[in-house]
């Protein structure tokens, strides 16, 4: 990757949360489209909870897909499983749950 490639991902705006609640954690992903955020989301989790769980090969992984494009200073996850924004506390549209085999 150059540091034209890292400059564009900086400078991208995110849409699109991924979050997977598992155990008493969670793993998460965000970017622009919908499918890759949901694979990308799917793959870290196995990769982070891999220790822990034991995953098939062919896991199926229900991803939960979040619009952050309106949520001013970031979001946060709750222990009730609802994502709010940080500054107006509200709770996030959820788009849909997707679920990704990795």
């Amino acid at each position: 990757m150059t540091k034209e490639d890292v400059k564009k991902l900086k400078n991208k705006e995110v849409n699109v949360l991924g979050i997977i609640w598992i155990g008493a954690g969670s793993s998460w992903y965000q970017g622009t489209d919908q499918v890759e955020c949901a694979f990308q989301c799917a793959k870290i989790c196995k990769q982070d909870w891999g220790h822990l769980f034991k995953f098939k090969k062919r896991q199926d992984f229900p991803v939960n897909l979040y619009d952050i494009s309106q949520s001013t200073g970031g979001w946060h996850a709750g222990g009730d499983g609802v994502v709010r924004g940080n500054k107006n506390n509200k709770a996030l549209p959820k788009i849909k749950t997707l679920h990704i085999a990795v």
